[in-house]
């Protein structure tokens, strides 16, 4: 299984986890006291004014951090019976700031055969864009939408804003709420409580308020976080594409229907939203080859 049925797997796992329905958000909200006029106005959220708080409210990261850094190792199978140390190793980090950026960054080394082979990359996800690159070279670039969809609720009136502020606060309650019920095999790494699941021939432990993998069994590799950085020191051009981005060969995606996911954010549906913000959660890395 190569890493990109990894990757997709990953996102139909975290489609199935975000999506929420109508009905959860109409039982969240009966909940508590939210139906009363007094209730509302107190609980009344402050409304997000730029880009960047919009897509904060949107994917915050958990406990309210500035960043996460999570470093892993990687291992690959035995190549022909020669010892571990003469297959797949290498190491992995993962940075994630508020408003779903992320910069990835791999190195991978093998001595399958007689020839040693390196493979080191990066990929970096904005609100517009995500970069792809082996080491020292322009890569890709893919369109992605969340920035088109934060200035889009730029230009809603204060009153749809309003209700989609709200809308997307009632998701995220909703998510936390089915966390904690979720059935399925939970396990926890390095203290934080991971969904476990077995889809597609591989084996995925998925820290689900950060679309991370914390650990990936898959038949070309395993992946497992050794260290979580919860208030890393990270340069400030962490999540900027380099210049040598400017040379990276483009790959167009049709935008989505900005409108009608706002609308169904309003009525209580979220299954665009969360296609739509989990659109990165994927293993960019691949194994070394000649």
């Amino acid at each position: 299984m190569g890493p990109r049925s990894a990757g997709l797997a990953a996102l139909a796992l975290l489609s199935t986890l975000t999506v929420g329905c109508k009905g959860d958000r109409q039982a969240s909200d009966k909940n508590g006291d939210g139906d009363s006029p007094r209730a509302e106005a107190e609980a009344a959220p402050e409304l997000p004014t730029d880009e960047a708080a919009f897509l904060a409210l949107l994917a915050p990261l958990p406990g309210g951090a500035e960043a996460i850094e999570i470093h892993y190792r990687v291992e690959g199978p035995d190549v022909d019976g020669r010892p571990a140390d003469a297959a797949l190793a290498g190491e992995m980090s993962v940075a994630l700031g508020p408003g779903g950026v992320r910069r990835d960054r791999w190195e991978l080394r093998s001595n399958a055969g007689d020839a040693y082979l390196r493979a080191a990359g990066s990929r970096i996800v904005t609100p517009d864009q995500i970069w792809t690159a082996p080491a020292g070279q322009p890569g890709t670039i893919v369109d992605h939408h969340l920035g088109g969809l934060a200035r889009a609720y730029l230009e809603r009136g204060a009153e749809d804003q309003a209700k989609i502020v709200a809308g997307i606060e009632t998701w995220r309650r909703t998510l936390a709420e089915q966390r904690e019920r979720a059935a399925g095999e939970r396990d926890e790494i390095l203290g934080v409580s991971c969904l476990r699941t077995r889809l597609a021939g591989q084996n995925v432990c998925m820290w689900e308020e950060t679309g991370a993998l914390l650990e990936y069994q898959g038949s070309a590799f395993e992946i497992e976080a050794e260290r979580i950085d919860r208030a890393p020191q990270l340069p400030d051009d962490t999540f900027v594409l380099p210049p040598i981005s400017s040379q990276a060969e483009r790959e167009t995606r049709d935008a989505p229907d900005y409108d009608a996911i706002l609308d169904d954010i309003i009525a209580g549906s979220y299954a665009k939203l969360s296609t739509l913000i989990y659109a990165s959660a994927t293993l960019p890395i691949a194994p070394p080859s000649q």
